[in-house]
Formats: C-alpha cells, structure tokens, sequence
C-alpha cells in the first residue's frame, strides 16, 4: 500500500466505538474485518450482486473507521497523516478510502459526484446494471439502475471512447422511492441537501427538475486525485490562501467538478474575487479558463460568461485594453452561438464595450 494512500495509516475501529466496545484497534486494511470481506469476494462467483454486496460491507468499515465533519476553515488538509490523527473527513475522505478498499480487493469501480456529493459508482456493461455506494448513508448503497439517465453511451463507455468523465443524470427522486416506509423523507432529504435543489418545500414525490442532478464519474485512481485536489484547494480558499488553492485548481482543466448551473460557480467565483482583490489577476484568469474548460457542451446557462466576466474585472483592475478586447471577444461568441436573444449577456457585452471605449478616451494621444 502506497503510505500517500490516505488509509495507510488508519486503524480500525475508530477510538471511541473501540473504547466503547473495549475492543483492540488494527490496520484497516489488515483487519480482521477487512480480511473477512477479501476471503468472501474471493470465495465468491464474483456475479455483479457479489461485488455489490462486497462494496456494502466495505462502506460499512470505512463507517467504523472515521466519522463524517463537514468542510470548515479548521478542517485539515486531506492526507495520511490527519486522516488518522483526526479519525474524521467528508465525503471526499469516505470515498477516498473505500476506494483504496476496493483497489485493495481488485474490484474495478468508479468516483461520481453530483451536486457537491461524491459516491462509490459500479458498472456492469454485461447487464447494463449500476449501483451506487454512498459511503456515509447505508441506505444508499443501493441498485441505481432505474435512476441514471444518459445518452447513447452508458458512463464506462464513454471513458473507455477517451472522455476525461463521463456525464449522466441521476434522478434523486427514484432514490428516494427505494426508501423503507419507516423512514420519513422529508427529514431524510433535510440531513442530505445534496439529493435536490430546494424550492423551499419539503420533500413530496415527483418533485421534477430539482431532483434531476448533474453526474459525473470518473476513473478510480483519477477521481481520487482529483477529489483530494478539489478538497485541499477549499481547505486553502478558506484560510486565505488564494494562490495556493488556484495552483490546485488549475491542475484541474476539463474536470473541475462543482459546474452544476444550479450552484452558481459560487466557490470558485469567491476564489477570484479574492485572486483580483490581492492582484493575483493572473492567476484569476487562469482559474476562470479552468472552470470554462470544465462546462459540459451543452450547457448554455450564465456560466458560460464566468470566463469573460472574470477578464472584464481583471481588465478593469488592471486597466488593460487587450484583455478587456478578449472579453469582449468571448461575449459576442457567447451571444452568436445561442439560439434566442440573451439580455444578460447582451448586457455585460455593453458594458465591456463602454469600459473600453472610456480607457480609450483616457488614453493620451
């Protein structure tokens, strides 16, 4: 096991459920629990239901071994070392550590995410099945089958036709219906926002749109890097370490993750502003074309004018009339591939064009 995994170093059960128990702690992947799981996979006939059923347990291991904390400024970054000094991660680290499980276990399998969550995804091309392993929710390690949609070609094959992720829609309301009666859902959809975009409502069937979510997924060992690039540049953002948390994101072109148009760009936008603010503009600009590399073709939606409003601000700091020509650029592109009239984009474009003709009239002859 490489020791930049992050489960090198963790042991298992974690200390409070072994100090509650009085049991002895041990190597995860060298515990006994873990080796009961290797020798059933391996006795097993290794059918789809088999590696579903092997992945369950595997989440409930990770589950003993580290508790959930949300992301905040005091969150540490993610690697070996704090993962097992802090016993605690988000959903980033759950899914991190499954999948070094299940690389451990031969098992091939994949990383989505969607609307700021991430997931064990498994594929079976021989029965078009799916199943989704949500480390920190056992009631959604679950069959999928019925909830993703795509289009001609399923996830894995448009990885293996070289996409960088593939794209799909998970329907969150079907999930939902897989739920016991027991459990309330409203409350259930309350302590995991990322299922659906509120409209303010509680939870009730058929809630359209806002259950549709945007999912990408991608190869294991490159949805963990990338999971650990995404999450220590937030650590960074958040304890204002902008050029730091831009030097993560710009390895990150064409796979930046958090493009949902429902989430606004917000994150990265914030970590812009900051870049321009402290004259980091450059580095702004390259964020932005990271982020713009990573919109799926057919979104057509207001991010596609992050890029150039991001040059229109650096342009405007800086008072640079090239730059704000780009800008104004990307603009006019941005309005002639759309079908209908676009009034913000027209908007912005008038603006741009007024703030380069007032650097202009600025300008000595």
């Amino acid at each position: 096991m490489d020791e930049r995994y992050l489960s090198s170093q963790l042991l298992t059960p974690k200390s409070s459920m072994a100090e509650k128990e009085g049991s002895s702690r041990e190597s995860l992947l060298g515990s006994r629990e873990f080796c009961n799981v290797k020798s059933m996979y391996e006795s097993s006939s290794k059918t789809f239901d088999d590696i579903a059923k092997v992945a369950e347990r595997v989440a409930g291991i990770v589950r003993n071994t580290i508790d959930f904390r949300a992301t905040s400024h005091s969150s540490s970054p993610l690697n070996a070392d704090n993962i097992a000094k802090d016993e605690v991660a988000n959903c980033y680290g759950h899914t991190i550590v499954a999948s070094e499980c299940l690389e451990e276990l031969g098992i091939e399998h994949f990383i989505s995410y969607a609307n700021q969550h991430t997931f064990i995804t498994l594929f079976d091309r021989d029965s078009n099945r799916s199943f989704m392993v949500d480390i920190l929710t056992k009631e959604l390690c679950c069959e999928i089958t019925d909830a993703i949609g795509f289009g001609n070609k399923d996830p894995v094959e448009q990885l293996n036709c070289g996409e960088l992720r593939a794209k799909s829609t998970l329907y969150t309301d079907v999930l939902l219906q897989k739920l016991p009666p027991s459990i309330n859902k409203s409350d259930f959809v309350a302590q995991r926002e990322w299922l659906m975009f509120s409209d303010g409502w509680d939870y009730r069937d058929g809630f359209g749109t806002k259950a549709m979510l945007q999912m990408l997924t991608l190869p294991s060992v490159p949805g963990r890097l990338l999971l650990l690039d995404e999450y220590n540049a937030r650590i960074d953002q958040l304890n204002g370490r902008y050029e730091e948390a831009a030097g993560r994101i710009g390895d990150l072109s064409g796979i930046y993750l958090d493009i949902d148009p429902r989430n606004n760009l917000a994150e990265v936008s914030k970590l812009c502003k900051s870049l321009i603010n402290q004259g980091s503009t450059d580095l702004a600009i390259e964020v932005a074309i990271v982020v713009n590399d990573s919109l799926l073709p057919e979104d057509y939606s207001k991010n596609r004018l992050f890029l150039p409003d991001i040059m229109r601000k650096v342009a405007r700091q800086k008072n640079d009339k090239s730059i704000l020509e780009e800008s104004i650029h990307l603009y006019e592109e941005i309005i002639n591939s759309k079908p209908r009239y676009d009034s913000l984009a027209t908007g912005k474009l008038i603006a741009a064009n007024k703030l380069l003709k007032s650097m202009k009239d600025a300008t000595p002859f």
